[in-house]
């Protein structure tokens, strides 16, 4: 059985407003940028966010599509994430000191997974 239409649509505003979050987050000066004390904090960051919208791709598409199969919802989650984290990487690099780089985009492929299966193990 599907969930409700509203069930549904609060789903996808979910995805759609926790993009917005990211692009937020992404759009911050270098230099503007607290520092946390200890190396790569960024990739934490980034795998942290990416949790976040993993998780809430694979609650929304699992909700809204029951016609196919887990495989190919997760395949969608991370061809989703993973653009979604390429135009990411894209836009911080027009952001004063900011940069696009390959390490933040396989943090947040990371993130992604890691956010796939919490989803999945949730009882």
């Amino acid at each position: 059985m599907n969930p409700p239409p509203f069930t549904r649509l609060v789903s996808w505003i979910s995805v759609v407003a926790w993009m917005a979050v990211i692009f937020t987050l992404s759009s911050i000066p270098g230099q503007n940028l607290p520092s946390t004390g200890f190396p790569h904090a960024d990739k934490i960051i980034h795998s942290i966010e990416y949790l976040i919208l993993g998780f809430l791709l694979i609650r929304a598409i699992s909700g809204s599509f029951r016609n196919i199969s887990l495989a190919k919802i997760i395949i969608s989650v991370i061809i989703i994430s993973s653009l979604y984290a390429i135009l990411d990487e894209w836009h911080q690099q027009y952001v004063p000191g900011r940069q696009c780089d390959l390490f933040d985009f396989l943090a947040d492929l990371i993130g992604t997974g890691i956010g796939i299966v919490l989803y999945r193990m949730r009882g």
